[in-house]
């Protein structure tokens, strides 16, 4: 199968590159960075997937699937503007790409965050009460992928993957900061710790990734993507502290009052224009629970290779290793 691939220098992106050519298919991708957390691959173009012009390299190639990655994910320094410019606009736009080459499979990575946060467990059939203009956003992208497999409805095929945080070693988002903390700060916690806390490692969401290639049929088929056991902030910090150089915090403290800490930090990352571990944002994340289920993917067949804690306990290898490596520098 020929493969086109957007974000492929990103987290997921770069990885599934290297995956989907060692089990035979011929993978091309384009990515607006040349920073890559691993070597990228020959055969990824420096492009803006909202030029259509930066498609050029690829417009004599015929594609049998799409597998849309490409985003603006991060809680800091985005606007809303470049939000949607990059997860709505630029999704369209690769769909004019898809149109003019005839291609009829997508693979689109979406998020949890369509969701909102409901207190209370959300499968698939949950409603779309997002609270971020990053959810928004991405639900926007997911409308303009389903009108378009509804221009053709017997031959467009969709599949939406909404993962929740995606961790792994060269990952330095939302469980980067949870094991960093835990290694150099482990001085206190928002709560009692006892929210769940969804999240999938690379490995797994690569190999999910990989599943659902066989199983897609026309129309749209929308999946969580999350590892179980469906894991409290606790448990996943005992897994952690199960690792030499890692602690459990020593206070937990309450909501409200992580939240005004937070926001002292928020003033001090305006002053300096940094992105601080701290934040008001960061602190509310951490304290809200995020219980999605994924047992729709998993009753079609698919069965998670790799253990949270086996995935956890490679993340901290890493993060140790790249300690030394600072050190050492």
């Amino acid at each position: 199968m020929n493969i086109f691939i957007t974000g492929s220098n990103g987290f997921v992106g770069s990885r599934l590159m290297y995956f989907l050519e060692n089990k035979g298919h011929s993978v091309y991708g384009i990515d607006n960075s040349v920073v890559c957390t691993i070597t990228p691959h020959p055969n990824t173009e420096l492009g803006d997937i909202r030029n259509i012009e930066d498609y050029a390299p690829f417009m004599r190639m015929t594609f049998d699937l799409i597998i849309h990655c490409a985003a603006s994910k991060h809680d800091f320094g985005i606007s809303e503007e470049e939000y949607f410019s990059n997860n709505k606009y630029g999704t369209e736009v690769l769909i004019q790409f898809a149109e003019a080459l005839g291609i009829k499979q997508i693979i689109y990575y979406s998020t949890v965050s369509v969701y909102g946060h409901q207190n209370k467990s959300c499968d698939e059939t949950a409603d779309y009460l997002s609270n971020t203009v990053y959810g928004d956003s991405k639900l926007a992208g997911e409308r303009v992928i389903n009108i378009w497999q509804q221009k053709d409805p017997l031959n467009h095929s969709v599949v939406t993957l909404r993962p929740s945080v995606i961790f792994g070693p060269h990952n330095f988002a939302n469980m980067y900061n949870l094991i960093n903390q835990m290694y150099k700060f482990p001085w206190f916690m928002v709560g009692k710790g006892d929210h769940i806390k969804s999240m999938i490692s690379l490995e797994n969401i690569v190999d999910l990734t990989y599943f659902v290639m066989d199983k897609m049929t026309p129309g749209v088929q929308n999946f969580n993507c999350i590892d179980k056991p469906y894991l409290t902030v606790w448990e996943l910090m005992k897994i952690i502290t199960a690792n030499q150089g890692f602690k459990l915090p020593k206070l937990k403290i309450p909501f409200k009052c992580a939240v005004a800490i937070g926001k002292f930090f928020d003033i001090i990352g305006k002053i300096t224009k940094k992105d601080l571990p701290i934040n008001s944002d960061r602190m509310i994340k951490f304290a809200t629970p995020t219980d999605y289920r994924a047992e729709k993917i998993r009753e079609l067949g698919y069965v998670q290779k790799y253990s949270i804690e086996n995935e956890l306990n490679r993340t901290c290898e890493w993060y140790l290793k790249l300690q030394k490596a600072k050190k050492r520098s």
